[in-house]
């Protein structure tokens, strides 16, 4: 009997095994596989040689906990070091637009307290734009559009989010009518002038470039040469910008992001010091692979645009920084006062959709200037 026990028992363990393997390779995890060996090992382990009265002294059981154990701790430490670290709220600069497509139920857009002035219902625009303002123009759509589907993955579709280099092609190619974005670079406009267009820009609000810190650390305020200091590898303990005695741990980001391009404008030539790095992730030659993104540790730094960091903020798990003595608020954003601003647009290219302009002029109005601020960015008016 206590053999049949047994190798049912094996038989179940080796399936189950099986399966946590084949999803933990599915997930790109490998770190939990030996735990995911070592634990129905020692489970079998445990309940076999029980079955068969091999724990009849006291020295057998106390040898068996003891190898088990170290068994279990040797297996279970990457794991649930990386199930500690995955806890670690962090700040991700990339907007996931599924939770803001308009007329969702789910959906996060923000709303105005009563219907929109303006209700489009033909000839809508085609917009398109930067991906981290999409919230902010699905927004517009959800109140002036009619009701629909309106996917941001859709290639040709009335509101795309493809970013802001595709964007501005959309625009020239006459598949967007209505881009929002930063402001058009020189290139821009020499693409636009050789496609026999002329852009309009019409500025519609700000955001900020902001740096934050874990709610429990002491330091609020920091100057713009303090944070270059930081990030320049000069300053390397929080003590010496007031705050406690502990190491700083300055993350960056990819290279290619628009938040790590906008750290390299605010260095202003300044060079960089070497990133954060992921454990695990270099080659045969010792060459990292993967940067670490930010998790919000005690001594920990980072850098996002606003808008990205408000759920945190919000959560009290991270606070924003005052730069040079002025904090990131939508009033100090919206003067100038805050020194790390930067304008966003509608840009258009002689588009002859007559609900084009409309539309802009609803955007710029009290209601268009309300859920800009609603959404969480910062209108270039007060629109409460």
């Amino acid at each position: 009997m206590a053999a049949l026990i047994s190798a049912l028992l094996l038989v179940v363990l080796v399936i189950l095994t099986l399966i946590a393997f084949i999803i933990a390779m599915l997930n790109g995890t490998a770190y939990p596989i030996p735990l995911i060996i070592v634990f129905p090992t020692v489970l079998y382990l445990a309940v076999s040689l029980s079955l068969f009265r091999f724990f009849n002294t006291r020295k057998r059981i106390f040898t068996f906990i003891g190898i088990a154990s170290i068994a279990l701790v040797i297996s279970g430490y990457v794991p649930l070091r990386e199930a500690y670290t995955e806890s670690i709220p962090t700040v991700n600069e990339e907007v996931n637009q599924t939770f803001y497509q308009p007329f969702r139920e789910d959906s996060k857009l923000a709303q105005l307290e009563t219907p929109a002035s303006l209700k489009l219902q033909e000839k809508l625009p085609k917009l398109d734009g930067e991906t981290w303002l999409y919230p902010m123009y699905a927004a517009f759509v959800e109140a002036v559009y009619p009701e629909g589907d309106y996917p941001s993955y859709m290639k040709d579709g009335l509101v795309m989010g493809d970013g802001g280099g595709y964007a501005f092609t959309h625009l020239i190619e006459g598949k967007a009518d209505m881009i929002f974005t930063t402001a058009p670079m020189k290139w821009h406009y020499k693409k636009a002038k050789e496609a026999g267009l002329e852009l309009t820009v019409t500025p519609i609000g700000k955001e900020a470039f902001v740096f934050f810190v874990n709610e429990k650390n002491p330091v609020q305020n920091m100057t713009t040469q303090q944070i270059r200091e930081i990030y320049a590898g000069t300053t390397e303990n929080w003590d010496e910008v007031g705050g406690k005695d502990m190491p700083i741990i300055a993350y960056q980001r990819k290279t290619s992001s628009r938040g790590q391009k906008a750290l390299e404008q605010f260095m202003e030539g300044a060079s960089l010091m070497k990133p954060v790095t992921e454990d695990g992730f270099e080659d045969g030659y010792g060459n990292v692979q993967q940067l670490a993104e930010y998790r919000n540790y005690e001594n920990a730094i980072g850098f996002s645009h606003r808008f990205t960091t408000l759920e945190l903020v919000g959560k009290h798990k991270i606070k924003l920084l005052n730069i040079d003595g002025v904090a990131p608020t939508n009033d100090s954003i919206r003067s100038g006062e805050y020194p790390l601003v930067r304008e966003f647009y509608v840009v258009t290219a002689g588009t002859d959709n007559p609900n084009v302009q409309q539309f802009i002029d609803w955007i710029v109005s009290e209601e268009g200037q309300q859920l800009i601020e609603k959404s969480g960015y910062v209108p270039l008016r007060n629109g409460n």
